[in-house]
């Protein structure tokens, strides 16, 4: 496989936590370029045989990235709707395969510069929060940089900011350690307060999932340690909620939110909306409950339920989607579609859960890395809408592919862990003793006591016998070096036998003689 394939999809893709929250086609530019240069690779690879086609590696992620695009096409068939959007959304999903493929030939320092991309991301993204806070207000914030709205990019510039938090159990990878650790946290404590001017609440959702991700990247810590870091987490987090909690007037507006609604007071605050669509969700599902009724449906499908009452006119006129990308695909793609966006986030992040374990701290740091990435969006998904557009499609499936391939085992050399080689066939005894009957020209043999009698040859003593021997040898499909460990491993006596006459060599076993120590002739 040519290097300037994978160097190529490998930077690219390292330009993705950089371009995230900073422009709104970036991410866009890069899974096409990329997803055209790893295609590019398997048709060359493909045509010239460079290395085998093995995709047993790629398999449970290709499925994975894969499911969301089957489920829209089998919706389609059965409902007879069609979304261009939706196909093109889905489809850079499945673009990540095959830059997985080529991503798992990069050398594993390559990928590990993603530590710099990321956290040019968390700066980023801090900066433009904390510029559009000051001195605009939360609507601003969709007119700047990636197009998100307050919500989403305050998710992102946390998570990204909590990634760069964690990178710093790789270690210093530059000659300043640490100017590089200060910069790290100084660049989450950025995060931290960036979040906190956007008043979103759902962010802070990251903080028990990293307590948690830490607990479990633990090594080397008896379970007396384990606990009393469980227990200083857990001071920490109540700390942190009694906090976000007091001084946060959008959290004290949760409960006077469930209170209008209850009371049909207000159903149109910023909770009841949320609430009203998730309700709207679950009719769509029970209308269609295994393939759906089609994303492009929702707006149709809120005006029945509007006649119906159960959403307001303010939703009717002001929301498309239900502001919770599991429901969407409940009501849109039905039962499967809920299962392929349950493997999105759980399919990787339970490789990277098994990852943990790994001696290689490098793989650890990044599993730990990977798990809060997949766990966050994972939570993020359940108050607001992240793959609401395109845009946000390829920031969560080619960072999820470069840290699989950056935790993927290797060998000490720097490539990819193969599976072992299957053990050589053991050779019966019996076949042996049948191979030795055949061996005329054979002057000396071994009979050697094991539990079933075999007959096997041994030392040469002459050129000879030295082809007959080898040839034998390779026969029994054994080695001269496995052989003589066989040899070795047998705790018998060994006689040495004489050959007497033509014939066989065996069917007469004539006197026996015994062996001289220096392996000389025998004497007649």
């Amino acid at each position: 496989m040519p290097r300037l394939y994978v160097a190529l999809a490998v930077w690219l893709v390292l330009l993705v936590p950089a371009l995230a929250l900073t422009s709104p086609i970036g991410g866009t530019v890069i899974i096409y370029l990329a997803g055209l240069i790893a295609l590019t690779a398997l048709a060359f690879n493909a045509a010239k045989r460079k290395e085998p086609m093995d995709f047993r590696a790629l398999l449970p992620m290709a499925l994975v990235l894969a499911l969301p695009l089957l489920c829209m096409f089998i919706t389609s068939a059965v409902r007879g709707v069609w979304s261009n959007s939706e196909l093109e959304k889905l489809l850079r999903f499945a673009l990540a395969v095959p830059v997985l493929w080529l991503l798992l030939r990069a050398p594993q320092r390559w990928l590990q510069q993603i530590q710099w991309t990321i956290l040019a991301g968390a700066l980023a993204g801090a900066i433009m929060l904390i510029v559009a806070m000051t001195f605009r207000d939360r609507a601003w914030v969709v007119e700047i940089g990636g197009r998100y709205n307050a919500v989403a990019f305050a998710n992102i510039t946390l998570l990204f900011g909590m990634m760069s938090l964690l990178s710093t159990g790789w270690g210093s990878l530059t000659r300043w350690p640490r100017a590089e650790t200060g910069l790290k946290v100084l660049v989450f404590l950025l995060t931290v307060y960036a979040t906190w001017l956007s008043q979103t609440r759902s962010s802070w959702m990251l903080l028990p999932i990293l307590a948690l991700i830490v607990l479990l990247g633990l090594r080397g810590y008896s379970r007396r340690q384990k606990a009393c870091c469980a227990l200083v987490l857990g001071a920490v987090l109540a700390v942190s909620a009694v906090g976000i909690w007091k001084f946060s007037s959008r959290m004290h507006a949760i409960e006077s939110d469930l209170r209008d609604y209850a009371t049909a007071t207000d159903r149109d605050s910023s909770l009841g909306i949320r609430l009203q669509l998730w309700r709207a969700s679950v009719r769509m599902f029970e209308k269609s409950p295994v393939v759906g009724v089609g994303p492009s449906m929702f707006r149709s499908e809120l005006l029945e339920l509007n006649k119906q009452g159960v959403v307001s006119e303010a939703v009717v006129e002001g929301f498309g989607e239900p502001h919770n990308d599991l429901l969407a695909a409940l009501s849109g793609y039905g039962l499967l579609g809920l299962l392929s966006m349950l493997a999105l986030y759980m399919a990787p992040a339970w490789i990277f859960l098994r990852r943990l374990a790994s001696d290689d701290r490098v793989i650890r740091i990044g599993a730990q890395m990977g798990l809060l990435f997949c766990l966050g969006f994972c939570a993020f998904s359940l108050t607001e809408m992240m793959f609401r557009n395109m845009r946000s499609v390829p920031t969560y499936s080619l960072i999820v592919v470069a840290l699989i391939a950056l935790t993927a085992p290797r060998l000490a050399g720097g490539g990819q862990a193969k599976k072992a080689p299957r053990k050589k066939r053991k050779t019966s005894p019996a076949s042996v003793f049948f191979m030795g009957l055949a061996l005329d020209q054979a002057p000396r043999v071994t009979l050697v006591k094991t539990p079933v009698l075999s007959l096997i040859l041994t030392k040469h003593i002459h050129k000879s016998s030295h082809s007959a021997s080898i040839g034998f040898v390779g026969w029994m499909n054994m080695d001269k070096r496995d052989y003589e460990k066989f040899q070795l491993a047998q705790g018998a006596a060994v006689l040495r036998v004489r050959r007497r006459g033509r014939g066989t060599g065996f069917g007469r076993l004539g006197r026996l003689g015994a062996a001289r120590r220096d392996g000389g002739r025998a004497q007649d």
